[in-house]
């Protein structure tokens, strides 16, 4: 039996002189079921932890109490932003004749918004595949969790950024395609000069 077709997941519109790509979070069905379970005992751990602070004379239970809720509460807080962002994630590229614009944001929320001046972006292309199998192999917590990094990535200055979570490297090479053939980016002729000594 012939393997169907992948369509990809990307949306891309064009208004006026704007090109806007949507690409949804990659949905992983393990990670969901994990987190949501997860949270539900985070969440029993949290009522019951504040219940045992507010109940409590003593000031040194008190205290690292304290300390291990101020802790719980930021890990439970990074698990349902990762549970959100699985479930309703979207990375958002507007590019213009002047900005290219990256929005990440859970359905219609934007949490950040990063603009670049489009005539210092350098070098296009897709961002080598990284391993994620381990959390201890990346450079970047967030990229194992699927909230940073991706597919692709530009120069920008002596900094490079990296954007399109969760698509595969085909899909990656079509949005590099749409966006050059369409007249958004084209590489500068001109290479910075290295100083060997």
């Amino acid at each position: 039996m012939i393997e169907q077709l992948h369509t990809g997941r990307t949306k891309i519109d064009f208004e006026g002189t704007k090109m806007t790509i949507q690409i949804p979070s990659k949905k992983n069905w393990f990670i969901i079921l994990f987190l949501c379970v997860w949270v539900t005992g985070w969440f029993i751990g949290e009522k019951s932890a504040i219940t045992s602070l507010i109940n409590s004379d003593n000031i040194g239970i008190d205290t690292f109490m304290l300390v291990w809720l101020t802790g719980w509460t930021i890990g439970g807080a990074f698990a349902i932003l990762v549970l959100l962002w699985t479930l309703a994630g979207r990375e958002t590229l507007s590019i213009d004749k002047r900005i290219f614009q990256i929005d990440k944001g859970i359905k219609n929320f934007v949490f950040r918004t990063r603009k670049y001046d489009l005539k210092a972006v350098k070098n296009l292309e897709l961002n080598p595949a990284q391993n994620k199998t381990s959390l201890f192999a990346q450079n970047n917590v967030g990229d194992f969790w699927g909230l940073t990094g991706g597919k692709l990535r530009f120069d920008y200055g002596m900094k490079t950024i990296k954007f399109g979570i969760g698509i595969d490297e085909a899909e990656a090479r079509y949005l590099i395609h749409e966006i050059t053939n369409n007249g958004y980016y084209k590489e500068s002729e001109e290479t910075p000069a290295h100083n060997n000594s």
